[in-house]
């Protein structure tokens, strides 16, 4: 069994020198660490053989636990594993990896392999929980990730690395930057910020190969920024293209090369196979087709041509989802607020002309209502239609008849007499 550093503790210097020798001794035995996400499977590697008693055991900083033991043929699991891990059959004739599913928070930390006591392997897994980035193909993204820095570290001491499935994407070492070689050009980390404890890794102009499990770390790949790991997932990039009749189509290939184009209205059909500037297209597209700054033009527009065009990559991804109608006319969507500015102005024009004639209506109404109550009452005396006005004033309502009436009889009567008394003398 390998010994944890244990030397005399007079000798604070040599402590330090021998646990990074025994450091670079497990890197040694384990390669590199498992690193693996909370819930995924792991396998812990150890091409040994054992003829004797086996055991797969588990420290950490405060436990060391039995994970697997096998003696005489029969195998069985720690308490903390149980239903959890399993070893190949065949362990005996040189592997004796050991698979663990699924994989929790707490069981990181160092596993050995022990045969009869003997160490055999040792290796450290590592788990951890992922953040997840959502991006369109052809965007900018930022993958985030921080940790404590010094804010006046000089910048020739920064030390930063970005992994992507163990593959450098970007590493910062003493102010000096290398990138891996898809990420030259596109992948960066801020140096001001990185004094603010910001190491968030940008990447512009995004691939579908970018896709993937991002680590951060901060100094030495032991020590990790938080989160330490980002997800980045990568979506077909969509559009919405209303065309004219004889108007071109121009898909964007995002630089993908080799691509499939496919054209799907009811059924999906091929349209053209493009490999850098040359494209094999299918004989009704053959005449229409042309590849120009790693874009595909459609030219001549027919109503046939209304669908949906797709952009998939050499591993059958979809990159570009471009969704056409042919015949709509772009000045429709000018017309249209117009129109409907105009309707709005003629139902408000419409309100006030009503509005005024209803009340002109109802000025009318109300004076020629106001006659019309008396053929109302036809057939009935003052009396029975307002008895109380007849109560309260009916000297006043016959006196016009009483007074006029005798007046005019004598007015007439004196007219008439006057008449026959100036005739009188002539006979």
């Amino acid at each position: 069994m390998m010994p944890f550093c244990h030397v005399p503790a007079r000798n604070p210097l040599g402590i330090h020198s021998f646990c990074l020798l025994l450091l670079f001794a497990a890197s040694l035995f384990g390669k590199v660490p498992v690193a693996v996400k909370v819930r995924d499977t792991a396998i812990i590697p150890c091409n040994e053989t054992c003829n004797g008693i086996l055991l797969w055991d588990l420290k950490t900083k405060n436990e060391n636990l039995d994970v697997f033991r096998c003696a005489q043929g029969t195998c069985t699991e720690g308490d903390s594993f149980k239903n959890r891990v399993s070893i190949s059959e065949k362990f005996k004739a040189g592997n004796l990896s050991l698979k663990l599913y699924p994989v929790l928070y707490n069981d990181e930390g160092w596993y050995e392999v022990l045969c009869d006591s003997k160490f055999l392997c040792r290796f450290h897994l590592e788990v951890f929980v992922p953040n997840t980035v959502n991006a369109t193909i052809g965007s900018n993204v930022t993958l985030p990730c921080y940790a404590r820095t010094e804010k006046r570290i000089a910048d020739d001491a920064v030390n930063v690395l970005w992994k992507k499935d163990d593959q450098i994407v970007l590493q910062v070492q003493k102010g000096i930057t290398n990138h891996g070689s898809s990420f030259t050009g596109r992948a960066s980390v801020s140096l001001p910020h990185y004094k603010d404890g910001d190491l968030s890794l940008n990447i512009s102009w995004v691939t579908m190969a970018d896709k993937g499990l991002y680590r951060c770390y901060h100094n030495t790949e032991e020590e990790h920024g938080d989160p330490g790991a980002v997800t980045l997932n990568v979506k077909a990039h969509q559009t919405f293209s209303a065309k004219k009749f004889g108007d071109n189509l121009t898909l964007d290939l995002f630089g993908s090369d080799p691509v499939t184009v496919t054209f799907t209205s009811s059924t999906e059909t091929l349209v053209c196979s493009v490999k850098g500037n040359a494209a094999e297209c299918s004989p009704e597209y053959t005449n229409r087709v042309s590849v120009v700054n790693y874009s595909l033009v459609l030219g001549s527009l027919t109503s046939a041509d209304g669908g949906t065009f797709t952009v998939k990559d050499k591993m059958g991804e979809v990159i570009n989802i471009n969704t056409v109608t042919v015949g709509v006319t772009q000045r429709y969507y000018y017309v249209a607020p117009s129109v409907l500015a105009g309707f709005v102005l003629s139902c408000i024009c419409l309100f006030f002309c009503c509005h005024r004639t209803s009340q002109t209506n109802a000025n009318e109404s109300t004076e020629d209502t106001e006659p019309l109550r008396e053929p109302a009452c036809i057939g009935l005396s003052q009396q029975e239609t307002s008895p109380n006005i007849a109560e309260e004033s009916d000297d006043y309502a016959h006196t016009p008849v009483e007074e006029t009436m005798p007046m005019m009889m004598t007015s007439e009567k004196q007219d008439n007499t006057e008449e026959e008394e100036s005739i009188s003398p002539l006979e």
